[in-house]
C-alpha cells in the first residue's frame, strides 16, 4: 500500500500546506475594522475544507482577539431540508461554539425552543453588548441550496442575523451562491447581496504552494525537468499533484534526486489511485466544457475569449488545462491517460449516447445547448431550467417538483399578454369571448364569468383561446403550440407534486425537461416583450 506523505482525502482533515495567499486574504477581510462576509468557491478535491479548518484554527488561536467564538459547520452531511431544521441545527452548532467563552449563552441555545431564529438573534445581541463576535464557517453550503426546499424566509432571517455586528459568515461551495439558488423566489432575498462580490477562488496550486509542499520532504530533490513533468501531469490541481508526490516519495532514489524520467514513472504509478477522482471531476464538466477540452487537445491552444470563457475557467480550475497568456493549452497528462481508457472518444455521438448510461449522463448537455440557443427567454423560466438541468441524471424527482413552478410561470406570462385587465390588475375573460363560445356551443363553466379559472381549468381556457374545431383562435399572440406543450406538462406537474412514493424514471423526467425547455423557447418567440 502506498505510504502517503501527503494525505489525500480520508477520515480526517489533513493539515494545510501552501495556500498562504488565500488564507491571508481571508484573514485580512475578516479581521479588518468592518469585516466582510465571504464566499469560497472551488471544485471538488480542490482543498476548500482543508483551508476552512486552517482558517478556523487561526481564528481560534490565543493571539487572535477578533472572534470570541468560531463555528465550523459541515452542511454536506445530515443536511437540513426545511427552514425550521436549518435554524435548529444552526442554534445547536452555535451552542457548541460558544461553550468556551460564552457558556451561559451556549446553555441557552441547547434547550429546544419553538423559535430558534429568535433565540439566536437574542444571543448575538447579548454577545455584541459584551464586545464579542462570532464567525460561522459553513462548509458544503451548496447542499442545502440544491434541494430547493429552503425558502426566502430562511435567507431573509439569515440576512438579519448577518447584519448584526456580532456575526460574520464564510460559506464554501462548488459554485457561487447566486448560481446555486434553486427557487427563483429565493433569488429575490437580499441575503445574497451581503457577501463580498469577489468570491475566494480555490483551484490549482501555484509555484509558492509547490515550494511549501517540497519543504515537507527535505531530502527530496526535484530537478527542473522533474518539476516541469509534475506540472505537465497535474497542472497543479491539488489531488493530482499530491498523489503524484506520494508516489515520488515512495519511489525516489537513495540520494533523493528525482529525474524527469522518474517523475513520469511516478505520475503513471499515481494514476490508478486517481482514476476515480479524475472521473468525478470530468463528469462534473458540462458537455460544452468537454468539447472545449477536446478542441484544446486537437489544436494545441485555444484563445480564451468570447463564449468559451466560462467553460475555460471550469477546465482551468480543475487543472485539466492551464492558461498561458490569453490561450488555453496544456492538457493534463493524467487527464489524457484517463481519456485514453474511454471508448469512442473520437466520435462525439457515440461517446455521448453510445449506451444507456452515456445517454442518461449526456442528454442534459444537449438540453443545455438548447437553452443557450434561446434568446430573450423569461428570466424566471430560464433560472428554473438551468437549475433543473443540474438535477440530471442523479435527481430526476427533484426536477419534477419544479415543473409546477415552471408551468405556473408560463401560464402567468400568457394571461398577462392575452387577457389582462389593467383596472382589476389581474387576468379576466372578456365578455365577448363568452358570447362567441356560447354561439359555437363550446363547453365552458358559468363561474368563469365571475372568477378566473383555477387549476386544470386554465388549460381548457388556453385550449379555447388558441382555437378549437368549433371556434377560431382568439389569442393575439400565443398559438396552439403553447396549449399542446402546457397540457402535456400538466400530467408531469401532478406527478411531481403528488408522486405517491413512485420511483421517478430518468427518461420520463427528461421528457418533462425537454417539454419545459421548448415551452419556454416558444414563449420567448411568441411573447418577446414579456422577457
Amino acid at each position: 500500500m502506498l505510504d502517503r506523505k501527503f494525505p489525500v482525502l480520508g477520515t480526517s482533515v489533513p493539515p494545510m500546506l501552501g495556500r498562504e495567499l488565500i488564507v491571508g486574504r481571508m484573514l485580512a477581510a475578516l479581521t479588518k475594522a468592518n469585516p466582510d462576509h465571504l464566499q469560497m468557491v472551488g471544485p471538488r478535491y480542490s482543498g476548500k475544507t482543508v483551508i476552512l479548518h486552517e482558517l478556523a484554527r487561526r481564528l481560534k488561536s490565543a493571539n487572535n482577539t477578533t472572534y470570541t467564538a468560531v463555528l465550523l459547520w459541515d452542511l454536506g452531511h445530515q443536511t437540513p431540508v426545511t427552514d425550521e431544521l436549518f435554524m435548529q441545527r444552526l442554534a445547536s452548532e452555535l451552542s457548541v461554539a460558544l461553550v468556551d467563552k460564552h457558556s451561559d449563552y451556549a446553555e441557552h441555545l441547547k434547550k429546544p425552543r419553538d423559535n430558534a431564529y429568535q433565540d439566536i438573534a437574542e444571543v448575538l445581541d447579548a454577545i455584541k453588548e459584551e464586545g464579542g463576535k462570532v464567525i460561522a464557517i459553513l462548509d458544503g453550503f451548496d447542499k442545502p441550496l440544491s434541494n430547493g426546499r429552503l425558502t426566502r424566509n430562511l435567507w431573509d432571517q439569515l440576512r438579519e442575523l448577518a447584519l448584526k455586528p456580532s456575526l460574520r459568515l464564510v460559506t464554501a461551495s462548488r459554485r457561487t451562491l447566486r448560481d446555486l439558488i434553486r427557487n427563483p423566489e429565493s433569488q429575490t432575498s437580499d441575503f445574497w447581496g451581503i457577501f463580498d462580490p469577489s468570491p475566494v477562488r480555490v483551484g490549482c496550486f501555484d509555484e509558492n504552494d509547490l515550494t511549501a509542499l517540497l519543504a515537507q520532504v527535505p531530502g527530496l530533490r526535484l530537478t527542473g525537468g522533474a518539476q516541469t513533468e509534475l506540472w505537465n501531469a497535474s497542472n497543479g490541481f491539488p489531488v493530482l499533484m499530491l498523489e503524484a508526490l506520494n508516489c515520488v516519495c515512495s519511489e525516489r532514489s537513495n540520494d533523493g534526486s528525482v529525474t524527469p524520467e522518474a517523475m513520469k514513472a511516478s505520475c503513471e504509478s499515481a494514476y490508478p489511485h486517481l482514476r476515480d477522482k479524475i472521473d468525478s471531476l470530468w463528469k462534473d464538466c458540462s458537455p460544452q466544457c468537454q468539447d472545449l477540452l477536446f478542441r484544446v487537445k486537437e489544436e494545441g491552444a485555444v484563445p480564451r475569449s468570447g463564449s468559451i470563457v466560462v467553460d475555460a475557467e471550469t477546465l482551468i480550475e480543475r487543472g485539466f488545462v492551464r492558461l498561458a497568456g490569453n490561450k488555453v493549452q496544456g492538457v493534463s497528462r493524467l487527464l489524457e491517460r484517463y481519456l485514453e481508457e474511454q471508448p469512442n472518444e473520437n466520435s462525439a455521438l457515440l461517446r455521448m449516447f453510445g449506451d444507456v448510461a452515456s445517454y442518461n449522463n449526456n442528454l442534459k448537455g444537449a438540453l443545455e445547448h438548447r437553452l443557450g440557443q434561446v434568446e430573450g427567454m423569461d428570466k424566471v423560466l430560464k433560472r428554473y431550467l438551468e437549475q433543473g438541468v443540474g438535477d440530471f441524471p442523479e435527481h430526476p424527482g427533484v426536477f419534477l417538483s419544479s415543473v409546477h413552478g415552471i408551468l405556473e410561470r408560463a401560464l402567468a406570462l400568457i394571461w398577462k399578454a392575452e387577457c389582462w385587465d389593467s383596472k382589476r390588475d389581474r387576468p379576466w375573460i372578456p365578455s365577448e369571448w363568452f358570447s362567441l363560445w356560447q354561439r359555437n356551443d363550446e363547453r365552458i363553466l358559468e363561474e368563469w364569468k365571475t372568477r378566473f379559472p383555477e387549476g386544470g381549468q386554465r388549460l381548457r381556457l388556453l385550449d379555447l383561446i388558441t382555437g378549437t374545431q368549433k371556434s377560431d383562435r382568439l389569442a393575439r399572440r400565443v398559438t396552439k403550440n403553447a396549449y399542446v406543450l402546457a397540457n402535456a406538462l400538466q400530467g408531469f406537474r401532478d406527478f411531481g407534486v403528488h408522486p405517491k412514493a413512485a420511483e421517478v424514471d430518468v427518461g420520463t423526467a427528461y421528457v418533462a425537461l425537454h417539454l419545459c425547455v421548448e415551452l419556454a423557447a416558444l414563449l420567448a418567440r411568441e411573447l418577446p416583450s414579456s422577457s
